[in-house]
């Protein structure tokens, strides 16, 4: 892993400037994304902080907030007071981005939809994440990450003959929302860039999780049988060794599956009439896959690996996450990156995303402690008076 970049930033959004009133996971995955292409982000959190600080909290450090908010400067602010919506009226002219993620109408009644924060700033690009999008039937529902990937379609995760599973261990609705946020964003900043104009960005975590199952929906109407883990494709999967270990290997394109068969010591299986096409191995799909496995068991899980090495075939060892923290690749691509957090200790972040030759990414500063920036942002952005900032903390402003 390599040391997080202390100098500044100067990615490909230096010069953006963001007003970050999300919170959780969504939202911040979008600004922490901007943050480290560039962008200067404020942080506007409620006094008693961002939600997601309470989250996977040890020995008092969120583990979980420090994830997605790196590179972002934290201010408080309390909305519901009159005082607090005049300074963040002043934030919008500042910025060059808004973004938010409550749910539809919550803007609005503290005074803060699209419109009115258009008349504070023409040009303001307003991303607004939220469950099921700005408009529509189910706008004001409520939603997290389950209730997204339930509604997508998303049937075939879990096992045949028991429930349907949530997803795929992690937030997939919530995080996919938040790339395209951040995607809405630059797109949108193109745009003003070219012709002046400011627009909302409206982004879903459903209609982030459809677009992830786009290809289920050409097969029609009907449900789609719940296989857990297991892939369609044979032989494919996750083949043990003879050292307790698991190889995920695919051998089901034309062009993978005799070199799968010589390898394994049955060439002959590569012509037999029933596994001449992909979808014919498909239905035999057990069978290949025993057949592998008999062989992948008489074999160490280096030894397998270097066979697949050998022959070209696409292969992966299931790490755990110890592993993966020590992958010669990972870090040699620097996506795991050792960040101090204010003396709780070092952890690893996973780096700046995508790569750009030019214009690099990087992580300069740790996830900013509640309110770490209050001093430096409301009196040396906004001119605020250090008499008066403690006045405002002392009203509970701040």
């Amino acid at each position: 892993m390599e040391n997080a970049n202390k100098s500044n930033n100067t990615g490909p959004l230096a010069g953006i400037k963001v007003v970050d009133l999300t919170r959780f996971q969504a939202g911040p995955t979008c600004t922490m994304i901007l943050a480290d292409m560039g962008a200067e982000v404020i942080k506007i959190e409620e006094p008693e902080g961002d939600q997601g600080r309470q989250n996977s909290v040890v020995d008092g450090f969120s583990l979980y907030f420090a994830a997605f908010n790196r590179n972002k400067k934290s201010v408080t602010l309390n909305l519901k007071t009159e005082k607090g919506k005049e300074l963040l009226r002043r934030f919008i002219r500042w910025g060059d981005v808004l973004a938010e993620n409550f749910r539809p109408g919550v803007m609005a009644r503290l005074g803060f939809a699209y419109e009115d924060v258009c008349q504070i700033n023409p040009g303001i690009i307003m991303v607004s994440s939220s469950g099921f999008g700005q408009t529509g039937p189910y706008a004001q529902r409520a939603a997290l990450n389950g209730v997204a990937t339930a509604m997508s379609g998303m049937s075939g995760a879990g096992v045949e003959g028991k429930p349907p599973s949530e997803g795929v261990g992690v937030a997939i609705a919530d995080a996919t929302a938040g790339f395209f946020g951040a995607m809405g964003t630059i797109l949108a900043l193109y745009h003003r860039k070219n012709t002046g104009e400011g627009q909302q960005v409206d982004v879903s975590l459903l209609e982030s999780t459809l677009v992830l199952m786009a290809a289920n929906f050409l097969r029609g109407g009907g449900d789609v049988k719940r296989r857990g883990p297991v892939s369609v494709n044979a032989p494919s999967g996750a083949f043990p060794t003879s050292d307790g270990r698991y190889i995920q290997i695919y051998g089901h394109h034309d062009s993978h599956f005799p070199r799968l068969c010589a390898l394994a010591g049955r060439p002959e299986m590569a012509k037999d009439p029933r596994f001449g096409s992909r979808v014919a191995r498909g239905q035999h799909r057990d069978e290949l896959n025993d057949m592998v496995a008999q062989w992948t068991r008489t074999m160490t899980a280096d030894a397998l690996e270097a066979a697949m090495e050998e022959v070209g075939l696409p292969y992966a060892r299931y790490n755990n996450v110890e592993e993966v923290l020590k992958d010669p690749h990972i870090r040699a691509r620097e996506m795991l990156v050792d960040v101090e957090h204010h003396g709780e200790g070092i952890f690893p972040l996973v780096g700046a995303y995508p790569k750009l030759s030019k214009t690099p990414g990087s992580i300069h500063s740790p996830a900013p402690l509640l309110g770490q920036h209050n001093e430096e942002v409301y009196c040396g952005l906004l001119g605020v008076s250090k008499k008066e900032l403690a006045t405002l903390q002392a009203q509970g402003v701040i």
